[in-house]
């Protein structure tokens, strides 16, 4: 049975997130992080979409961003981001198959509230992890 498609409005927010297959460790490494996140920035210039925060952790990332007038290339804008990770990192460890787990979530920020409430997880999210004290600290986050 085919996926419903995802419906995405002009000049919302949105949560977008995933994480590694079996929730594996698949940003671990820091230049896997900087793979990630370059990216995004490259894939990113190509569409009206705003990347306006995010976290990439060792087995999943955070990404916030703001749809333009063509909403719908956020799903064409993940699936470049994903893919092209996917074959570097695959080659790069002599490994195959899936690196995220089945297709990326993304919640709808409707209000103001909810996008302050999704810049405060993914902000808090390498503290709470352990990993920083402060969250200006953790070099793998934007917010």
């Amino acid at each position: 049975m085919p996926r419903t498609a995802r419906i995405y409005k002009p000049h919302f927010f949105y949560h977008i997130y995933n994480r590694g297959n079996n929730r594996d460790a698949v940003l671990k490494h820091a230049e896997d992080k900087q793979l990630f996140i370059s990216l995004l920035y490259r894939n990113i210039r190509k569409t009206d979409l705003r990347l306006i925060a995010f976290c990439i952790m060792d087995n999943h990332f955070h990404l916030i961003i703001k749809t333009g007038k063509n909403p719908r290339i956020i799903s064409k804008f993940m699936q470049s981001v994903t893919i092209s990770y996917a074959i570097q990192i695959n080659e790069k460890y002599k490994r195959v198959g899936h690196v995220f787990q089945g297709r990326y979530n993304a919640n709808i920020l409707r209000y103001k509230k909810d996008l302050e409430q999704a810049k405060a997880y993914i902000r808090r999210n390498p503290v709470v992890e352990g990993l920083v004290k402060h969250p200006k600290d953790y070099p793998w986050c934007k917010f």
